[in-house]
């Protein structure tokens, strides 16, 4: 990638050294305010997203990556402001020195669903260490030393996220609450919230988008839903069916086919 190239996320992200599911599959169709509908979310769930691929940066400050400690209260979700580019290219600008502004992220998700780690969660990252007006400044000090940042590609300038690119990061963000307690609602943010920078673009420009986004971080959370049981009433005659082979234990208050009464009727004439 080309020094000019990553000028954009240079600017999104320059001076942030200073501030030192079992499976859950589910379908819900999404339209933003530009009419783009996203694909159906399906996979969510710590074991059923897409892929973590570890490029993890060099240690050292001019990487990015201090070393330093993370004990995590939240994630700062940010956009590269580099339409088009690529994950690794993010993280390579990273790797190269940021044009000496040595930031970095824990995690870039890119075009095309593809998500990158380039720092472990227990380590810092400097990508909100810089207030964008003077009521951010005492946020700011503390930004990198208590959050985690995902950096995310998106394909023009508007910053809206691709269909595929949304699902991965709704998945990342998502097993990251799950693994460590956090709310979306509350514990999840934009480069905005804790700095003032116009950073996700759309999703700053779009209120409700990003709302719309917190919500399905808590949906992808949620636990498989699981089939209901019998009935209180039916419970006994039900474990009673399912231990003689009268019902192989399915769809307990489902209505039966005339074929599946009879079937049932026979096995039982010859229970003893």
């Amino acid at each position: 990638m080309k020094k000019a190239d990553c000028a954009p996320l240079a600017a999104c992200l320059a001076g942030a050294v200073i501030g030192g599911l079992s499976v859950y599959v589910y379908e819900r169709l999404r339209k933003q305010e530009t009419g783009d509908s996203f694909e159906s979310l399906i996979g969510l769930g710590r074991a059923g997203g897409p892929q973590i691929t570890d490029a993890l940066l060099t240690p050292g400050a001019s990487h990015g990556r201090t070393g330093q400690r993370l004990d995590p209260i939240g994630v700062v979700i940010h956009y590269v402001a580099n339409p088009g580019s690529s994950a690794m290219a993010n993280r390579n600008y990273f790797e190269n020195g940021s044009d000496g502004n040595g930031v970095s992220a824990h995690y870039i998700v890119g075009l095309n669903g593809e998500i990158l780690r380039c720092i472990p969660e227990n380590e810092r990252a400097m990508h909100a260490g810089r207030a964008y007006g003077s009521q951010w400044t005492e946020q700011a000090k503390v930004n990198n030393a208590t959050l985690l940042g995902i950096e995310v590609c998106h394909p023009d300038r508007t910053g809206v996220f691709s269909a595929v690119t949304y699902n991965a990061l709704v998945w990342l963000t998502a097993d990251i609450c799950s693994r460590r307690g956090f709310d979306p609602i509350k514990a999840v943010v934009r480069h905005y919230d804790v700095t003032g920078k116009s950073c996700p673009l759309y999703y700053v420009n779009n209120p409700s988008a990003w709302t719309r986004m917190k919500e399905d971080i808590k949906y992808a959370m949620a636990p498989a839903p699981q089939p209901p049981g019998p009935s209180d009433w039916a419970k006994y005659a039900w474990e009673w069916g399912v231990s003689k082979g009268v019902t192989d234990g399915s769809r307990p208050r489902d209505n039966a086919k005339r074929e599946e009464v009879i079937s049932m009727i026979y096995r039982a004439k010859n229970v003893t």
